[in-house]
């Protein structure tokens, strides 16, 4: 089984919610590993044994750099505080670091443990502090909690990933557009500051000249 919470937060303008979810043990975490997507976000307690909770970010925030991501302060400390409350060594710790990075970065093969993991690049690892439990924050996302089967999981995410896929070629797209007609008026602000005056001689230019210098002297023989 595979739980889901509702994380709320309020950022001046309007309600927002994020997705957090985790598998029912630690059987489950490979598959999970597996089938999340790439660019979401996974936590867990530095150090100690925990369960594995992921973050599930929009398609935008999911096509930034891991680096220039910023997530709600308050999504941290929720999704922090979930984490910790699923560790009994954590829980009972005055003080936990919560470690995150996204999916991709994670290695999880046959030679490990169940549930152990490695990093690709432990620099792109970030880290939170977190406190003593906070009873408020975790009661309040117990009852967002619901639960689907590991099957309709990955079902559900295949799907998505496909979407996805979709998006990300259409944005490329979008985005070598922009720096093909950048470079355009790059080039053409460049021609014009080598030769200011080349602009005058262009052919639609010299058409418009011509015609109205024989306008202008069919005029003078009638003055």
């Amino acid at each position: 089984m595979v739980y889901y919470f509702k994380a709320k937060f309020d950022d001046d303008f309007d309600v927002k919610e994020y997705s957090i979810y985790m598998g029912r043990d630690k059987v489950e975490n490979d598959p999970l590993i597996k089938h999340s997507h790439p660019k979401d976000l996974w936590f867990h307690v530095d150090k100690v044994s925990s369960a594995h909770l992921y973050l599930e970010l929009s398609d935008e925030q999911r096509l930034k750099k891991f680096q220039d991501l910023i997530i709600p302060s308050s999504i941290l400390d929720q999704i922090g505080q979930l984490t910790k409350n699923n560790s009994i060594k954590g829980n009972k710790m005055p003080n936990a670091t919560i470690i995150y990075t996204t999916v991709d970065n994670l290695i999880s093969d046959g030679s490990m443990d169940i549930g152990t993991v490695t990093f690709s690049n432990p620099k792109l690892v970030k880290r939170i502090n977190v406190g003593k439990k906070d009873n408020m924050i975790i009661n309040k996302l117990n009852k967002t909690k619901t639960e689907i089967s590991t099957d309709e999981f990955i079902n559900n995410r295949q799907g998505e990933k496909i979407e996805f896929e979709r998006k990300k070629k259409e944005h490329q797209r979008m985005i070598q557009n922009q720096e093909k007609e950048l470079a355009k008026q790059y080039q053409s602000q460049r021609k014009a500051k080598d030769d200011p005056y080349g602009e005058l001689f262009t052919e639609e230019n010299m058409h418009a000249s011509n015609n109205l210098t024989i306008s202008e002297n069919y005029e003078d023989d009638f003055m």
